[in-house]
């Protein structure tokens, strides 16, 4: 069975996105660059973590300090979000590390708004949180692809 990888940025985790993770071949994905939520997986490899993360100390044992360097595509995806959405940057970026197929954001400005071009970049598609039927199609439609 084919895990499908989601990556939600905070406040992407509304009641019918938290449900996917109680389905087998789904496993929901984030890191607490903002807020630490139980709702999702944690990654353990998220993109230029710095030291005044605050939901992760010096004695994490889960991460590795080489798993936090920024992927190849960083750069690309802040020239396409901007600069100033760091955060932003850094969730898509840890998606793209996690090998996610499908990221979830609340931000149509920054992110939603920008999907075409990250996803030639990044190859996954991206979904407003509240558009659930698009977001259930591409869980499908990876469902039935080798």
């Amino acid at each position: 069975m084919k895990v499908i990888r989601i990556y939600c940025e905070n406040g992407a985790l509304t009641s019918k996105v938290k449900k996917l993770k109680e389905i087998k071949d789904i496993k929901l994905l984030y890191f607490p660059f903002e807020n630490y939520t139980k709702k999702a997986n944690r990654s353990n490899s998220p993109s230029l973590l710095t030291c005044d993360n605050t939901f992760v100390t010096a004695d994490d044992d889960r991460i590795i300090i080489s798993d936090t360097l920024p992927s190849e595509a960083f750069i690309k995806i802040e020239n396409i979000v901007g600069r100033k959405n760091f955060n932003d940057i850094r969730h898509i970026d840890t998606a793209y590390k996690e090998k996610c197929q499908i990221f979830i954001s609340p931000d149509k400005g920054d992110i939603i708004n920008k999907s075409d071009k990250l996803e030639k970049i990044t190859g996954m598609k991206f979904f407003y949180c509240d558009d659930f039927d698009s977001i259930n199609n591409e869980i499908e439609k990876l469902r039935h692809e080798e």
